[in-house]
């Protein structure tokens, strides 16, 4: 059975030595990132998200940078979807900007790091409808 983990972006500043990127061609894991990968990733980008992470929203024109206090400043409805942590956090995850990696270690203990960037996203399993 494959393990799998996360490492968040705050861990990566603080490792003394740089990550090594399983290439590719090395990698013998799925393309796609798991249902559980999926349901860690959303959860601790909502949590960076509320605790004051910037937002990236992705424009018809151009990326505009905000910080979730901002977007919930300039919202009428408290209710919206547009300061919900985890609908953001949904759509980051769509537009591929979450600076995660998920690591896979196998029984035999070869470990493949993989930007959650690179990894396939299943829309269904998403579930983008409130």
């Amino acid at each position: 059975m494959i393990r799998s983990d996360l490492v968040v972006s705050e861990e990566l500043a603080t490792a003394g030595e740089p990550l090594r990127i399983t290439p590719v061609h090395e990698r013998r894991t799925s393309a796609y990132l798991t249902k559980y990968e999926m349901v860690r990733v959303i959860g601790e980008r909502a949590r960076q998200i509320v605790n004051g992470t910037s937002v990236l929203l992705s424009g018809r024109s151009r990326l505009h940078e905000r910080s979730a206090l901002e977007l919930a400043e300039r919202c009428s409805d408290p209710y919206s979807l547009s300061v919900d942590p985890v609908f953001i956090a949904k759509m980051d995850l769509l537009q591929g900007r979450i600076p995660m990696i998920v690591r896979r270690a196998w029984p035999d203990g070869t470990i493949e790091n993989i930007p959650v960037s690179e990894l396939l996203i299943d829309k269904v399993m998403l579930n983008m409808q409130n």
